[in-house]
């Protein structure tokens, strides 16, 4: 994964190289030196500056939400085990266990709720949603994602199935803990962590709850790659694009859920996917409204196991308050 200061190198690389083009067409027209550094200096800026007003912007956004520290929850650092990498040595991502100090709130909900983030996210971005619910007595497993924050080393976030596969051993491994062998499991995703719970989550009975926030139907379709500027932030990325159809039919909620649909019987099958709620925004850009309908529409969903905001786009914002309330009454149900 390339870091903002690798991107800032590759830019301001390609940006000189192109203002120097700029320069030595000018000279070659004979231009005097003063009209070759202005206009290259101009070729330099209006390359440069978007870029670097996207990234400020982006950073301000992200850090909109100041760390969470109270002395009502604890909090305990842990490392799951996730494969080996080539030289032999175990991969660990690195994740939270946050839980209320109110040993009668934790005993009164006995669950534990798993939470994914999206695609440029850490386990710390989703403190405002996941913090309400630990004060509630709902115990919190967050964790960064291979590839972001604290598990950078992992692998890279654009290893979409990995991360379906790195979900799904985390599942496996609160099952064999046996501080939680009496525990209820939820799952809560975002964007890419919302086809990560769908998709590894769904036909997993031990999973209770599924909460799917800003989630995509079929990946291929709907991957935003004919948007120029998120297409070209996705290829710095490494996201593919254009992947097959056994890795298609494998990123894809609605079709993981169809293929459940058809192999398990009608009464597993209604069971399973009353135990999801979908939330999206009708003005989402990233991943359209139409993708929230077709996963309604496969899933056969009631109204109250969906939540419609009119506003707040692909990250939802100022949308926080209700998507925690409405999550909490999901999960209280």
């Amino acid at each position: 994964m390339l870091t903002k200061t690798y991107k800032r190198v590759i830019l301001v690389i390609f940006d000189v190289l192109f203002s120097a083009y700029i320069w030595n067409v000018n000279a070659s027209w004979g231009n005097t030196f003063e009209t070759c550094l202005i206009l290259s200096t101009t070729t330099f800026l209006i390359i440069y500056t978007p870029f670097e007003i996207y990234w400020s912007f982006r950073d301000i956004y992200f850090d909109r939400w100041a760390v969470i520290k109270l002395n009502s929850i604890e909090t305990i650092k842990i490392k799951i085990d996730v494969g080996e990498n080539k030289r032999g040595k175990n991969r660990k991502l690195v994740g939270l266990l946050i839980t209320s100090n109110n040993k009668e709130f934790v005993d009164s909900k006995n669950t534990l709720v798993v939470i994914c983030h999206g695609f440029s996210d850490s386990k710390e971005t989703l403190q405002y949603y996941y913090i309400p619910l630990a004060l509630q007595g709902y115990t919190i497993l967050t964790y960064d994602a291979r590839g972001m924050g604290e598990s950078k080393k992992v692998g890279r976030r654009s290893q979409f199935l990995k991360r379906i596969e790195d979900f799904k051993i985390i599942i496996a491994w609160i099952k064999q803990q046996d501080q939680f062998k009496n525990f209820k499991v939820n799952a809560v995703g975002f964007s890419i962590g919302a086809i990560t719970v769908l998709c590894g989550g769904f036909s997993n009975d031990f999973i209770k709850k599924i909460i799917a926030i800003s989630a995509m139907s079929h990946y291929k379709q709907n991957i935003p790659k004919y948007n120029p500027i998120i297409m070209f932030s996705y290829l710095l990325k490494g996201v593919k694009l254009f992947p097959n159809k056994v890795e298609n039919d494998k990123l894809s909620p609605y079709l993981v859920i169809k293929n459940s649909k058809y192999s398990l019987s009608e009464e597993i099958w209604k069971k399973l996917s009353e135990r999801v709620f979908l939330i999206h925004a009708r003005n989402d850009k990233v991943i359209k409204i139409k993708n929230f309908e077709e996963n309604v529409n496969i899933l056969n969903l009631p109204e109250q196991n969906t939540l419609v905001l009119n506003g707040g786009g692909h990250t939802q914002k100022k949308n926080e308050l209700l998507i925690v309330a409405s999550s909490l009454k999901f999960l209280n149900s």
